[in-house]
């Protein structure tokens, strides 16, 4: 059996769509803040601080620790309204945005393996990776809320798949 090479083939049916979750850039967020924080407020313990902002301009070093900012809101929205994951009947397709190389569909007969997990502040916010392999290649679906929901729906999905096509081949 071939995969599918479309990943809008009408004759697949959807059984879930996901993609990245918002609460996967906390860590980001957090560590960014605290920087900025330390920046703005360093003139006041940080001796070495205050005399780079007397020679280079407080203004300088201050549009540092504001110019993160702008560009971590272009990841957030970037990760959160492209990267997209669907599930269907027979392949689980993956888009990463424009800005990656496009990633085939896999066909759900030839996963050999899901994993999911998280680091340590994931786990507190609920938000992980599943990772999907074949003989051939692993993909990573990063930012995924609820990530062993996840990898066991993908798991039901291709245990459907097989007991499907050995009843086909029958």
């Amino acid at each position: 059996m071939t995969p599918p090479t479309q990943a809008s083939d009408p004759a697949e049916v959807d059984r879930v769509w996901f993609g990245y979750h918002p609460r996967a850039m906390a860590p980001i967020v957090v560590a960014v803040a605290v920087a900025s924080l330390l920046v703005w407020t360093g003139q006041w313990y940080l001796d070495d601080l205050s005399e780079l902002t007397k020679r280079a301009g407080a203004l300088a070093v201050f549009a540092l620790a504001w110019g993160a900012w702008p560009a971590l809101g272009a990841v957030f929205l970037y990760r959160t309204v492209t990267y997209t994951y669907r599930l269907t009947d027979r392949t689980l397709v993956v888009d990463f945005g424009s800005w990656f190389r496009p990633v085939p569909p896999i066909a759900l007969v030839e996963v050999v393996e899901v994993r999911a997990g998280a680091r340590i502040l994931g786990r507190v916010l609920g938000v992980g990776w599943v990772e999907v392999r074949t003989a051939t290649r692993m993909v990573r679906l990063v930012g995924v809320r609820h990530p062993g929901v996840v990898a066991d729906q993908i798991r039901a999905a291709v245990t459907a798949n097989r007991g499907r096509g050995q009843a086909a081949s029958e």
